[in-house]
C-alpha cells in the first residue's frame, strides 16, 4: 500500500427529484472505520476523480447509474467489499478495461450472490461478503429504551400489480376500501410517509395520499392491530432533494434515521438499507418482500440484489394483496405486546467485514 494516503468517503449525491437516503446510510457504514474523512468521492463520477495524494476509499454499495464513468480514476485506492453490480449495466462495466481493473483488486467482496456470479463469469475472483451496513452497530447501536414501532416504506400496491403495470382493479379496490373506511384513513392521513414517484403524485397529490393510506391500511390491518398502525412512526427513504443544502445534510439525515431505528421496538420495511442496518444495530426487523421487488422480469428495484441477504431476515411476503407471515412468527395480529428476535446468521458476515475494513484502513 502506498504511504500517506488520504481518506475518502464514497457518496452518491443524485440528480433526481428525490434522493434514496439508503446511499448515505451505506456511506455511514464506511465512515465509521476512518478516524477522519479528507474528501468525498462521488460514486457516479469515479473516472474523473482527481487528487494530488491518492485516496483510500471503501467501495461498497450499488454500482451504478453512469457506467461510462467506470473504471475509477488511478487516484483512488479502493477496497471492494459489499459491492453490488446492477445487472442491466453489467455489460457496460465489465468491458475488457473494467475487468482488468477489478482483477487488480481481487478478490472482490460482493453484496449478493448475483454480483458474485457476474464477476466470476468474467474470471474475476469474488466472494459473498454481505453488506457493510451490517457493521453499523459499531457506532449506532442504541442503549435507549425501545418502545416505538416504525414503518419504513413497507410494500403495498396502490395502482400497479406485481407485473409493474397499472392495474385498474387494484385502483378501484383501494379507492372503494378507503371510502368505506374513511375514519381509519383520516387517522393515517398526516402520519404515513411514502415514496413519491412520477407525474401522478404531483398532479393528484390528495388522491395519491388517499390511495396510499387506503392501500396501506387494507394490507397491514390484516397482520397488525389498529393500536400499532395508528401509533407507529412512519419514514421513507425517498427524500426530496429540496430539503438538503449539502452532502453533510444528507449524511446527518441518515444519522438521524439510524438513531430512530436504534430506538425502535421493531421496524417493518421493504427497504433493504433499512433492514440490514437494523440487523447491525440489533433492532428487530420484519422485511416485507413481494414478486415486484424480486422478479427478474419487471422489478421496481435492481434485480438479483436479494441473493444471500434475504435469508438473514424475518420475512413477510406480500402476494395478491395479502401478507403471509414467517412460519417462525406467531400466527396472530402483531400488537404492542408482540416481540421477536432477529436471526443471527448475519453475525459472522459482520465480523468478517469489520476485520477486512479495519485492516484496509490501518
Amino acid at each position: 500500500m502506498q504511504p500517506n494516503l488520504k481518506n475518502g468517503l464514497l457518496v452518491c449525491s443524485g440528480t433526481g427529484k428525490n434522493k434514496n437516503i439508503g446511499d448515505y446510510i451505506q456511506s455511514l457504514a464506511s465512515e465509521q472505520f476512518f478516524e477522519n474523512i479528507d474528501c468525498l468521492v462521488e460514486r457516479e463520477d469515479l473516472k474523473n476523480f482527481e487528487s494530488e495524494i491518492p485516496v483510500k476509499v471503501i467501495m461498497n454499495g450499488w454500482f451504478m447509474w453512469n457506467p461510462e464513468n467506470w473504471p475509477p480514476s488511478k487516484d483512488i485506492f479502493p477496497l471492494f467489499t459489499s459491492f453490488h453490480l446492477v445487472p442491466t449495466v453489467a455489460d457496460r462495466m465489465l468491458t475488457n478495461e473494467g475487468v482488468e481493473y477489478l482483477k487488480k483488486f481481487e478478490p472482490i467482496g460482493c453484496r449478493d450472490f448475483n454480483t458474485q456470479k457476474l464477476l466470476e463469469e468474467k474470471g474475476i475472483k469474488a466472494y459473498f461478503s454481505g453488506c457493510l451496513t451490517l457493521c453499523l452497530g459499531m457506532k449506532y447501536k442504541s442503549q435507549q429504551q425501545k418502545n416505538k414501532i416504525i414503518f419504513v416504506d413497507p410494500y403495498y400496491e396502490t395502482i400497479r400489480g406485481a407485473d409493474g403495470k397499472i392495474n385498474v382493479s387494484i385502483f378501484i379496490r383501494n379507492l372503494c376500501y378507503g371510502m368505506t373506511h374513511i375514519k381509519k384513513i383520516k387517522k393515517l392521513w398526516n402520519r404515513i410517509e411514502y415514496e413519491h414517484t412520477g407525474r401522478f403524485e404531483v398532479i393528484f397529490n390528495r388522491l395519491n395520499r388517499f390511495l396510499n393510506c387506503s392501500s396501506f391500511y387494507r394490507t397491514y390491518s390484516s397482520k397488525f392491530t389498529d393500536d400499532v398502525l395508528f401509533n407507529a412512526k412512519f419514514f421513507t427513504h425517498a427524500v426530496s432533494q429540496s430539503v438538503f443544502n449539502s452532502e453533510e445534510d444528507k449524511l446527518e439525515y441518515a444519522r438521524n434515521l439510524l438513531r430512530e431505528y436504534g430506538s425502535a421496538k421493531y421496524v417493518v420495511t421493504s427497504r433493504i438499507h433499512c433492514a440490514l442496518p437494523c440487523l447491525g444495530i440489533e433492532t428487530p426487523v420484519l422485511f416485507i418482500t413481494s414478486e415486484n421487488l424480486e422478479s427478474d422480469k419487471r422489478p421496481i428495484r435492481s434485480p438479483g440484489r436479494f441473493g444471500g441477504l434475504i435469508n438473514l431476515f424475518r420475512v413477510i411476503t406480500f402476494s395478491n394483496g395479502k401478507l403471509y407471515g414467517d412460519d417462525s412468527l406467531v400466527e396472530r395480529k402483531f400488537d404492542n405486546d408482540f416481540s421477536f428476535e432477529n436471526k443471527t446468521d448475519y453475525i459472522e458476515l459482520k465480523k468478517q467485514l469489520e476485520a477486512i475494513c479495519k485492516q484496509f484502513v490501518s
